[in-house]
């Protein structure tokens, strides 16, 4: 075997043709894309020079809070650092209560001094003596009489007017000491007549006359109070009652007592007198809340008894207003009636808790 690459026969010397087919060589790889440069990462800034907490010269830390480590308990405010800001607004720190009303907050901005000025009273709205709330007196419960009357005069004179045409016709029915009194010529026809009313089945009568005649009162009094109700009071509530059988019975227990006690010399008139003192309100009891007729009288003890001062200047009052109504030749009664009325209705609702409008 030749060592000849030529071949045999071939001239050594002789080059070899570069023409020649060599060996296969590998494809060259691409080379890889470059990795994009990382960007350069941010330096921190140098830290501040730190002092001991105290020491001056250093920065306190930002909101006075204590450097960590230092961490108050709970509900501890951190101690104050030199140049720190205070809580804004002058709350208190948690844990402490906030200053009484009036007071100025640690720390806040003060109150704008004077403060603004009361509110004017609105004109046009001027109260009644008669609507506050002060402790009833008497001149309250005139002032209110006078000015629900005038208010209303036209239904009020009307409502009296008819309640006096039914009791004057109750008692010529069922008086015999009236019948006796217009009826007759002489001075000894007139004396036998008074009498004869003295007879047992006179004082019967008498006695149904008076029954007769409260509940017309009654009428009255229903009036007064549909005022202080309603302000004003038409002219059916006068004659609308409520409990008209108690109202009966009421009569007729003080038409007993006053039948009895009249017949006693001396004490029976004193007894009458007081005992009447302290029904003045048992009417107005069964009337406006529906009470029976000796719960009424129960009630009426109690409160005049706890308001004797009040009710002894009103039933003065009251007659003093009648007696100038009856100054004024009779006409006056039909003011003075009503005044009176409605001056009890008043202390009426007022001794019981209420306010009449």
């Amino acid at each position: 075997m030749s060592d000849n690459p030529n071949g045999p026969g071939g001239d050594p010397n002789e080059p070899t043709s570069p023409y020649e087919p060599g060996e296969p060589t590998e494809p060259a790889q691409p080379a890889p894309p470059s990795q994009p440069a990382q960007p350069a990462q941010p330096t921190e800034p140098p830290e501040p020079p730190t002092a001991p907490p105290g020491q001056p010269g250093g920065y306190p830390p930002p909101g006075g809070y204590p450097p960590p480590g230092q961490q108050p308990p709970y509900g501890q405010q951190p101690p104050a650092q030199p140049g720190a800001y205070p809580p804004p607004g002058g709350y208190p720190p948690p844990g402490q209560q906030p200053p009484a009303y009036g007071q100025q907050a640690p720390g806040g901005y003060p109150q704008p001094p004077g403060g603004f000025p009361a509110a004017p009273p609105a004109t046009g709205t001027t109260q009644p003596s008669w609507a506050t709330g002060a402790p009833v007196t008497v001149g309250q419960a005139v002032s209110y009489g006078w000015s629900k009357f005038w208010s209303n005069a036209g239904v009020w004179i009307g409502a009296v007017l008819v309640v006096f045409v039914i009791a004057v016709v109750i008692n010529l029915i069922f008086s015999a000491s009236l019948r006796a009194a217009f009826s007759g010529s002489s001075t000894e026809d007139l004396q036998q007549r008074l009498d004869d009313a003295r007879g047992f089945g006179n004082v019967l009568l008498a006695a149904v006359g008076s029954i007769l005649s409260y509940v017309v009162l009654a009428f009255l009094v229903s009036g007064a109070l549909a005022t202080t109700y309603k302000g004003r009071a038409r002219f059916g509530d006068f004659f609308r009652l409520r409990n008209v059988g108690q109202v009966v019975l009421l009569a007729v227990v003080v038409g007993v007592l006053s039948f009895v006690l009249g017949y006693l010399p001396v004490v029976g008139p004193i007894v009458l007198l007081v005992l009447e003192f302290f029904l003045t309100f048992a009417l107005y009891f069964v009337l406006d809340a529906g009470q029976d007729a000796f719960t009424a009288i129960r009630s009426s003890f109690r409160v005049v008894g706890e308001n004797p001062g009040v009710v002894i200047v009103l039933i003065l009052a009251a007659i003093g207003i009648v007696i100038l109504g009856a100054i004024v030749c009779l006409v006056g009664l039909l003011a003075a009636i009503p005044i009176g009325l409605l001056a009890y209705a008043f202390t009426y609702r007022r001794l019981t808790g209420a306010m009449p409008l």
